[in-house]
């Protein structure tokens, strides 16, 4: 399985794990910052950097903005003035489109909401689009983004199994280029809540392609996934986990990003063919390291070979001791000193 994500780039079975560094709202409102984070991201490694876009006035009731809002993180008194204070406008996000352009780094948002979509489509012209876990009971939603016809990722956090096979379903209606992601919503997330055992489910159960949303603390859990499967990687970043926000504790400074996209190419090269054979380097080896029959004591033609007059030791390249039994009162054909490999031609 494979889905296509722009001119030239494939995302699936076969291809390099493709890794987004979630900027999310790690700017805090400030596009300096949302640059900053751009430029890191193309630096160490990222194929794509990915922020998100609300209309907030279209995705909460009323009286849930109007809620105080008392966190540490908190950028304002209430729900909607902190969340307010974290959004850009149309214009921004188009200058950080073309920033990104500059870093030759894919420029990825996901909507939570019609609007957000529309804009994501339709102005930044995205190669994937990227549904939160909230949203995948939202059929409406899942409808509209589907019919863009794009590859379309589904995060599955706070969701049972049931739940995201119905999701799956219903987008493979409009749209079979489905990306599950195995997410715990948890900020940050303890290992033990990963969960990465998942991707085998989602892919063997539901036939689709698989990725990791990652919310834990650490470099090692995204490659591990990739040895599972995962063909996508999203890791929520940040320029510094000290900053003021909700979602930096669970993040990755550059210098974790730069980890990340290290060790699952690494992960990925290793898992190599599912045929076990021997590598043209490693024969050389095989002779080095090996073992063979090799005589005890001084031998002329006529002994005859038993455990009193073989062994076994190193190196390779003589018989096998696999044929150790088997060629036992077997005649020797020529003199053979003590302490040396025995060859076939040096047998009956």
């Amino acid at each position: 399985m494979k889905v296509s994500i722009g001119k030239n780039r494939w995302l699936g079975d076969g291809q390099p794990v493709y890794i987004v560094a979630e900027a999310g709202i790690n700017h805090n409102g400030d596009m300096a910052i949302a640059k900053d984070l751009i430029r890191e991201a193309a630096k160490n490694g990222a194929n794509a950097i990915k922020f998100q876009k609300r209309t907030l006035d279209e995705m909460y009731i009323r009286s849930f903005l109007d809620k105080p809002y008392d966190k540490p993180y908190a950028f304002g008194k209430t729900y909607g003035e902190h969340k307010r204070f974290l959004e850009f406008s149309d214009d921004q996000y188009m200058e950080l489109f073309e920033y990104a352009g500059q870093y030759n780094i894919d420029f990825l948002v996901s909507g939570f909401d019609f609007s957000s979509f529309d804009f994501i489509e339709h102005r930044l012209n995205v190669p994937i689009h990227k549904v939160a876990s909230p949203f995948i009971t939202h059929f409406p939603l899942l409808k509209q983004v589907a019919q863009y016809g794009k590859p379309i990722v589904l995060s599955t956090g706070m969701h049972t199994f049931d739940e995201i096979a119905a999701a799956v379903e219903y987008v493979r209606q409009y749209n079979d280029q489905i990306i599950l992601f195995q997410a715990t919503t948890l900020y940050p997330c303890p290992d033990e809540k990963v969960n990465l055992n998942v991707l085998k489910t989602f892919r063997e159960k539901l036939s689709v392609l698989v990725g990791y949303s990652s919310h834990d603390k650490g470099v090692v859990m995204p490659a591990a996934a990739v040895a599972l499967g995962a063909c996508l990687i999203e890791k929520h970043f940040t320029l510094d986990r000290t900053m003021i926000g909700p979602d930096h504790i669970a993040s990755v400074e550059p210098r974790g990003l730069e980890l990340i996209v290290k060790y699952c190419h690494a992960v990925e090269q290793g898992m190599g063919s599912y045929e076990k054979v021997i590598d043209e380097s490693e024969k050389a080896q095989r002779i080095k390291y090996g073992v063979s029959v090799v005589s005890r004591c001084d031998l002329v033609p006529g002994d005859i070979l038993s455990p009193e007059n073989i062994t076994v030791k190193c190196p390779g390249g003589g018989i096998s001791p696999v044929r150790y039994e088997e060629i036992m009162g077997h005649k020797v054909l020529k003199t053979i000193q003590r302490d040396t490999i025995i060859y076939d031609g040096d047998i009956e």
